[in-house]
């Protein structure tokens, strides 16, 4: 029997897709992220890199080598923002982090090489350009595929979030705040993220599972104490 396919760094056994309801009154919303912006500025984006790509092989007009690699670069870095800044758990995100990591050496080396008129190392800012379009590829290839609901629940804004429903945990504001507030990485490299959100005069408490749906984490292993988060004065009370 053929191995079911999955991606890597995830649990070579595939959990089966979770079909109970979210523990009441929590619901499961549909991540809102339209990545079609990012596919077309992420594809005008490698028209200046494949121009890089002709100037390196047949070493010409070599005064517009670092300006076509700062336009190239400005083209790739607004593409990535376009992408990342639609999900909240993205920056957590080890591959994103990565390609975060080398655009921003990226430019530093350009800026560099370009202050200090240094031009016969054209070739290392070029080098670089095209490693992060590899690592951007690969980012924002999973950052689409992740399309797990996010679980919410109404939560009054005066009311704070107890910290003991979270269990290891990283909890940066236990006041509720329309930004995020905690996060969690689980071992298959899923990431958790606990934030609030306004939709019209109504506060909402959710958590984001950044991961693709096949591999969707299972309410235990959310290591989320939804009982202290049923009631959000019995919430209030817990953590008092």
């Amino acid at each position: 029997m053929k191995k079911p396919d999955v991606r890597k760094d995830y649990s070579a056994t595939v959990r089966a897709i979770v079909v109970e309801e979210p523990p009441a009154p929590w619901t499961e919303v549909e991540v809102d992220a339209q990545y079609t912006v990012t596919l077309l500025a992420f594809s005008w984006a490698l028209l200046p890199v494949g121009f890089m790509v002709m100037m390196a092989i047949f070493d010409r007009y070599q005064t517009h080598r670092l300006p076509l690699a700062a336009g190239a670069l400005v083209m790739l870095a607004l593409a990535f923002t376009s992408g990342v800044g639609q999900r909240r758990s993205a920056w957590f995100e080890g591959r994103i982090q990565l390609a975060t990591a080398s655009l921003l050496s990226t430019g530093l080396v350009l800026v560099l090489v370009w202050w200090f008129a240094l031009e016969a190392w054209w070739w290392v800012p070029y080098g670089l350009v095209f490693g992060s379009v590899a690592t951007m590829f690969v980012a924002l290839n999973h950052l689409s595929s992740c399309t797990t609901p996010t679980l919410r629940c109404a939560w009054p804004a005066s009311s704070n979030v107890p910290a003991a429903a979270f269990h290891e945990w990283r909890i940066q504001n236990a006041n509720w705040t329309n930004g995020t507030m905690g996060s969690k990485h689980l071992p298959d490299g899923t990431v958790l993220t606990l934030f609030g959100s306004l939709e019209g005069e109504t506060t909402y408490l959710c958590i984001d599972r950044l991961c693709p749906p096949e591999v969707r984490p299972g309410w235990g292993e959310l290591s989320v104490d939804f009982r202290l988060l049923g009631d959000p004065s019995n919430a209030a009370h817990a953590e008092e």
